[in-house]
Order: C-alpha cells, then sequence, then structure tokens
C-alpha cells in the first residue's frame, strides 16, 4: 500500500504551513497542498507587521494583543533575519483619540507582556531633538513614539515551508484537492496538479487551513464549517518614498481606524483598508475609493503630497475574520479559532488568526491531534530558529559579521538584502562564489543567476511572480525588459516539469 500520511493539510499560507512545521517536528508524517503558489493570497498581501495589534485595546481584547505580544518577541527570537523591531510615530491630534487614553493604552502595550524586550512608549515634541515631525504639516507637534515588529510576510510563510521541508513534510504548491473521500475511517484525497494530471492521497487526519476558502473546503470535505467568517478587504499601495529615516507611522482615520505607513524597500507602503467584500475571491483588487481613502489620509498628515499617479505597485487581500453579529465589520476580532470533529474522520477546520499568532495557533491545533496520536510529543516550534537563523553555532548577528567579511567581494546592499531574506541559507548558492562573475546571469537589479536557481530549487518557485512578487519584491525595481528575460530563462529550465503519479484506484 502507498504511504498514509498522518497528516494532510489544505492551504500553504502562514497557518497552514505553520501546522506543517509543527507537526513535522513532532515526528508526524505530513503532506500539504496549495492549489497556487505558498503565501499567494492573504499571507502575500499583509502590512508586513509582527505586532499585538495596539488598537485591539480600544475593543477589550487584551487577551488577544498579550498573546500577540507574547508571540512577537518569539519570532525576534525564532527569526532576526525576517523579523526586526521597528519604531512608530504617533502624532497626536486634538480631535482624535486624547492623550490620557493613548498614554494608558501605550502603558498597557508596553508591559501586557513580561517577554517584551522592545524599548518602552515615550511622549515627543518636534524640536531639534529629533527629526520625527519634520515630514509632516507644521500643525502637528506632539506626539508618541512607540515599538513593534517587521517582516516580510511572504519569506516568512516561506521559511516555515521550508522548516517543514527540513523535518520531512511534503510540500506541495500548484496541488489542488478537487476531492475527499472517507474510507476505513482514512481521507482519500484527489489531487490535481497545474499539468491536470490526477493523484491519490491516504492521510489519518486532516487540517482545513483555507483561510478564506475555508467554506469551500468545507464543502469538499462535506464538514460543515461552524463558525461563520466575514470576509474583509485589505489594500495597500506604495508610492515613492514620502520621508528620510527608518520610522514608521501611525495614523488615526476620523472614522477610528488606523492607517501605517512605513518604509519599503526604498519606498512608502500605505495600508491597509477594511472594506466587507463579497465578490470573487480569485479577483481581489484595490477600488479607487481605498485609493482616495488612503491617499487623502496621508494628504493630512504630510507636508508632501500624493495622489493616484504616484502610485507603482498596490495589493489588496482577504482577512477571514471571525463573524459576530454585535460589531461593525471594522471592528472584528482578529484573533482565531477551530473546530475539531473525529466523525466521519478527524478534521480540524481553522477560522481567522493573524500572521502574528499563527505559531501558537499551529501548536493549539496540532495539540489536538494527541487523541490520534497518543504518543504526540510537545511543541517544539517555540524554541527552534527558524531555516538562517543561525549558521554553525553562530547567532544572527555574530552569522552577519561572520558574512560580510566572508563576502567582502560581494556589494554591500546587495549582500544586506541576502542577508535579511535568506539569513545564513545565503551559504547554499553563494558559498561557492568568489566574484560577482561566479554568480552567473545578471537578469537587472540585483537578480542573479545563483538566486533564482536557488528559488526553484529550494523555495518552490516557478515563475516571475513567484520570484520578483513574493521572494524579492524586485518586482519594484526590474524594468520590463529585464523581466522578459528572466520568464525566458525560466522557460528553459522549467519546461519539462516532473510527472506526477497516476490517479490509483
Amino acid at each position: 500500500m502507498d504511504q498514509v500520511f498522518d497528516v494532510a493539510i489544505i492551504g500553504g499560507g502562514i497557518n497552514g504551513c505553520g501546522c506543517a512545521a509543527d507537526a513535522a517536528l513532532r515526528g508526524l508524517s505530513v503532506v500539504l497542498f496549495e492549489k497556487d503558489d505558498l503565501a499567494s493570497k492573504t499571507s502575500s498581501s499583509s502590512t508586513k507587521l509582527i505586532h499585538g495589534g495596539l488598537r485591539y485595546l480600544e475593543y477589550y481584547e487584551f487577551s488577544l494583543v498579550k498573546k500577540a505580544l507574547e508571540e512577537r518577541q518569539v519570532l525576534l527570537n525564532l527569526a532576526p533575519h525576517l523579523v526586526q523591531p521597528q519604531s512608530f510615530v504617533l502624532p497626536y491630534q486634538k480631535h482624535m483619540r486624547p492623550t490620557w487614553l493613548l498614554r494608558i493604552g501605550l502603558f498597557f502595550y508596553d508591559h501586557l507582556s513580561r517577554k517584551n524586550r522592545l524599548p518602552k512608549s515615550q511622549f515627543v515634541h518636534r524640536g531639534p531633538k529629533n527629526s520625527y515631525f519634520t515630514p509632516l504639516i507644521d500643525q502637528l507637534k506632539e506626539g508618541f513614539v512607540f515599538y513593534d515588529a517587521s517582516t516580510d510576510d511572504a519569506r516568512l510563510t516561506i521559511s516555515i515551508a521550508k522548516q517543514a521541508k527540513e523535518n520531512g513534510a511534503s510540500i506541495r504548491p500548484h496541488s489542488t484537492v478537487i476531492k475527499t473521500e472517507i474510507k476505513n475511517g482514512l481521507w482519500q484525497l484527489t489531487i490535481q496538479n497545474k499539468a491536470g494530471i490526477q493523484s491519490l492521497v491516504v492521510a489519518k487526519t486532516l487540517i482545513n487551513a483555507a483561510g478564506p476558502w475555508v467554506d469551500s473546503i468545507a464543502r469538499i470535505t462535506k464538514i460543515q464549517a461552524p463558525q461563520k467568517m466575514a470576509l474583509i478587504k485589505g489594500s495597500h499601495i506604495i508610492v515613492p518614498k514620502i520621508y528620510e529615516g527608518n520610522q514608521a507611522y501611525f495614523l488615526q482615520h476620523p472614522d477610528n481606524r488606523i492607517v501605517f505607513v512605513i518604509p519599503y524597500h526604498g519606498f512608502s507602503m500605505v495600508g491597509t483598508t477594511d472594506v466587507l467584500f463579497t465578490g470573487s475571491l480569485d479577483e481581489v483588487h484595490i477600488s479607487d475609493e481605498e485609493i482616495d481613502y488612503l491617499t487623502n489620509l496621508v494628504n493630512s498628515y504630510f507636508k508632501i503630497k500624493i495622489n493616484k499617479k504616484d502610485i507603482v505597485y498596490t495589493w489588496s487581500g482577504v482577512r477571514p475574520l471571525l463573524a459576530d453579529e454585535d460589531r461593525d465589520y471594522k471592528s472584528l476580532s482578529r484573533d482565531y479559532s477551530f473546530s475539531f470533529t473525529t466523525e466521519p474522520a478527524p478534521i480540524i477546520t481553522i477560522y481567522g488568526g493573524k500572521i502574528t499568532t499563527y505559531r501558537q495557533l499551529a501548536e493549539e491545533v496540532v495539540n489536538q491531534l494527541e487523541v490520534i496520536f497518543p504518543s504526540l510529543s510537545e511543541s517544539q516550534t517555540q524554541y527552534k530558529p527558524l531555516p538562517g537563523a543561525v549558521f554553525n553555532n553562530l547567532d544572527f548577528a555574530a552569522y552577519v559579521r561572520f558574512a560580510e567579511a566572508k563576502y567582502s567581494w560581494l556589494d554591500q546592499e546587495l549582500l544586506k538584502r541576502y542577508l535579511f531574506s535568506y539569513g545564513s541559507c545565503l551559504e547554499s548558492f553563494l558559498s561557492h562564489c568568489k566574484s560577482v562573475n561566479d554568480m552567473g546571469i545578471h537578469f537587472g537589479a540585483s537578480l542573479y543567476q545563483v538566486e533564482v536557481d536557488y528559488l526553484i530549487k529550494e523555495e518552490w518557485a516557478t515563475d516571475c511572480e513567484d520570484i520578483l512578487n513574493r521572494r524579492t519584491k524586485l518586482i519594484l525595481a526590474m524594468d520590463e525588459n529585464s523581466q522578459h528575460g528572466l520568464a525566458a530563462y525560466l522557460n528553459t529550465i522549467t519546461s519539462h516539469p516532473a510527472q506526477a503519479e497516476p490517479l490509483s484506484h
């Protein structure tokens, strides 16, 4: 008989990959299916933050904020190459939240978690001692500085998938679950790959981590989803850099929502919106109303004014939030929940969640499987650094110094991009290089053949969008001719995809 997996997971976003890593580290045999690229939807469409969620304190979600703050510190420890501290400036406006409320909120934010190692918040004034207010309109003269963390959401998701793979999980993007059956208490999953070839996979348990598609998978599995979801679209815009400096801005909108302005690969990122979504999940785009919402708010705070013509890139994603009839959709919780049933076969369905709490969610979800696997060990993900965080017993800070010396021949900005994208995993494609000439074809911007080959071999990349949009963000720097050159190269090396196993009966 073919292999029977302990766990099959549907959904290659951060929650699905997190469950795969947690289960694999506990010794379970794991297979994960994603119908598109890993992190290609919601998990690459966020505001790129690992944060507690300061504004959730207004809705008395203290437990969610505390959990998220603790996970923030865990991820700062486990993935220092992908998660870094980020300062935020919150300009004070008299007609918005009062100063005393902001002070209390920030005090709670600083002290809810004893694990917090980031600097404490402070009240600041416009003046020569700081440049926080330099880009802001003259009427803004005081505010607060507080700290959270930023990340590359898609790279974080892929790194988690790598951790799962390194511990034996089979990660299968571009694999759609088109049918499920239950035979002898086992899940029989019919999978169709990008070439249309079908295969059969058998698993003892199933995890539905499909995010916005959770109800679609529930219909395929014929397991009703008890939790109602609200689908909320969030959109972001990228514009030329609005200000100098590494600080981000936390802007209060008159509707009580928050919009961030964050440094982003030499540009400024502005987001996000909250719009109830009822359309096709395969057609998610920013609207003119969302563009106006974001640009108008930025223009009410900053001296430099932006408009639609300044936008160089946008993304929109759909967040599956826990529906609550007693709440306006703009105040819906970012917490998660899940349901578990063993009848007619074991299946866990995940609802909601946010990037920051993916690891905690995965640990709790896999813990449920102890009734199926009585010898299940405890979760290890809280202590296991993600791939790239350590090298030959060097912590990341020490590895950075080592790499700067070892690769002194490489442009330092490019090395910095490698270090904060791959960490020590850059050794996989750079260690044999002694000069730029050894890096192969230069496709444009800072993209070389060694990196492209690595992304195809180790990170499941298959096309330009995988590489430029999600894994490198070089879509912001690559001109059209360079992109055509990359596409031509990819066609030469991926023109004969491996054949899937035929459907067995």
